[in-house]
C-alpha cells in the first residue's frame, strides 16, 4: 500500500508542476556568460541538460527523517540511463533503518512504450506517457526518477523540473564536490523549506541535491485540481470514474495526513556519480522484471498485487535481480 501511495504522490506532484499556472518571476536583466548570479547559473544548467544526447550516472540517496520519536534512515542506490528523445532505464534499490522489507523498482522505455515495475508487489504495468511514468516513479525511487530526467527530457515543461521550483534562489558559497568546484545554490519551494544544489562550475551539471523534508514556513500541501487527478488516472490506463477519482483523492488525503501528523523533519541528499555520455543502443533501455512478476493493467488499486504472471515486455533484455539495480 505504501508503494502505491508514494507512486500516486509522485505522479500527481509532477503532473501538477507540469500544469502549473503560477506567474513566473520577471526575467532577469542581461548577464555575462560567466556570471555567477543565480539566474545565469540556472539558465546554463538547463541549456546543458537540454543539449545532451545521452546521460548516464550511478548514485545514492540518503533520507534521514524523524517521525515522532523514531529516526528513520532510508538509503536508495540507483542507476540512470537516458537518451533523447524518449529512451530511459532507471533502476533503484532501497534499504531502511530500522529494518524494513527491501524496496526497489524500475521505470523504462526503449523508445516504444513506458513501463513501471514495483518490487513490493512484484508487478509492472504500461504507463500512458513518459512524464507520468517518471512522475509515478519519483517518490518510490527517492527522487532519482525526477531530478535529472526532468531536466534532460523535452517532454517536461520549463516548470516541471526541480530547479524551477526554487523561490528567490541565492548562491550561498563555493564548495568542492567529487573533486569539482561547485556553486552551492539554494532556495525554498512550495513543498520544501530549503532545496540546495551543488552545480559544477566547469560542466554545469548537478552533482549533489539536498532537500529539507520540512514544509516551507506558512506552507501547506498544494491543492490538486480535478484535471490533474483525471490525467493521473488516464496515465495508468484506468477509466475516469467517480470511484477511481475518490480512490486517488483518498490517497492524497492519506499522504497529507501522514505529513501533517508526523511532524516529519529531516533531509534527503542525492548524489550523482560516474557521469558519462555514452553511445547507447535500444537494448540498453530494455528491462526484464524478476521471475514471477505480474504484468497488470494498472498499478492502481489492489489488482496490482493479484494479477497472474504474464510474459515480459517484447524485446526485453537480460533478467535482473529481485532488487533490480543494473549497470550498463
Amino acid at each position: 500500500m505504501k508503494a502505491i501511495l508514494l507512486f500516486f504522490v509522485g505522479l500527481i506532484c509532477v503532473a501538477r508542476a507540469q500544469d502549473s499556472t503560477e506567474t513566473p518571476p520577471p526575467p532577469p536583466p542581461p548577464v555575462q556568460a560567466d556570471s555567477s548570479d543565480p539566474a545565469s547559473i540556472l539558465k546554463r544548467v538547463l541549456t546543458t541538460y537540454k543539449s545532451m544526447a545521452t546521460y548516464r550516472s550511478v548514485g545514492r540517496i540518503i533520507s534521514e527523517r524523524d517521525e515522532g520519536t523514531t529516526h528513520i534512515q532510508t538509503t536508495t542506490t540507483f542507476t540512470i540511463g537516458l537518451k533523447k528523445p524518449n529512451s530511459y532505464l532507471i533502476t533503484w534499490s532501497q534499504t531502511s533503518i530500522p529494518a524494513a522489507l527491501p524496496q526497489g523498482g524500475a521505470v523504462w522505455n526503449d523508445g516504444s512504450q513506458p513501463y513501471l515495475y514495483l518490487l513490493m508487489n512484484n508487478a509492472y504495468a504500461k504507463v500512458g506517457d513518459d512524464v507520468s511514468a517518471l512522475g509515478g516513479a519519483t517518490a518510490v525511487s527517492g527522487g532519482a526518477a525526477n531530478t535529472i530526467p526532468s531536466l534532460f527530457f523535452p517532454a517536461f515543461t520549463d516548470k516541471g523540473f526541480a530547479l524551477a521550483r526554487l523561490k528567490n534562489p541565492t548562491v550561498e558559497k563555493s564548495d568542492f564536490m567529487g573533486g569539482e568546484d561547485c556553486y552551492v545554490l539554494s532556495g525554498s519551494s512550495a513543498t520544501s523549506k530549503k532545496e540546495t544544489f551543488w552545480i559544477s562550475k566547469s560542466s554545469n551539471l548537478i552533482l549533489k541535491y539536498e532537500k529539507s523534508l520540512e514544509a516551507p514556513e506558512g506552507g501547506a500541501a498544494p491543492e490538486v485540481s480535478e484535471d490533474v487527478i483525471e490525467k493521473a488516472i488516464k496515465a495508468m490506463g484506468q477509466p475516469v470514474t467517480e470511484e477511481n477519482k475518490k480512490q486517488v483523492r483518498d490517497m492524497i488525503q492519506t499522504a497529507k495526513g501522514t505529513m501533517a501528523n508526523g511532524g516529519a523533519n529531516g533531509v534527503s541528499t542525492e548524489m550523482q556519480m560516474e557521469i558519462t555520455n555514452p553511445k547507447f543502443t535500444d537494448k540498453d533501455f530494455q528491462f526484464t522484471p524478476p521471475a514471477g512478476a505480474s504484468l497488470t493493467n494498472s498499478l492502481m488499486g489492489p489488482q496490482a498485487a493479484t494479477s497472474q504472471p504474464e510474459q515480459a515486455p517484447p524485446g526485453s533484455g537480460s533478467t535482473n535481480a529481485a532488487v533490480p539495480v543494473v549497470t550498463h
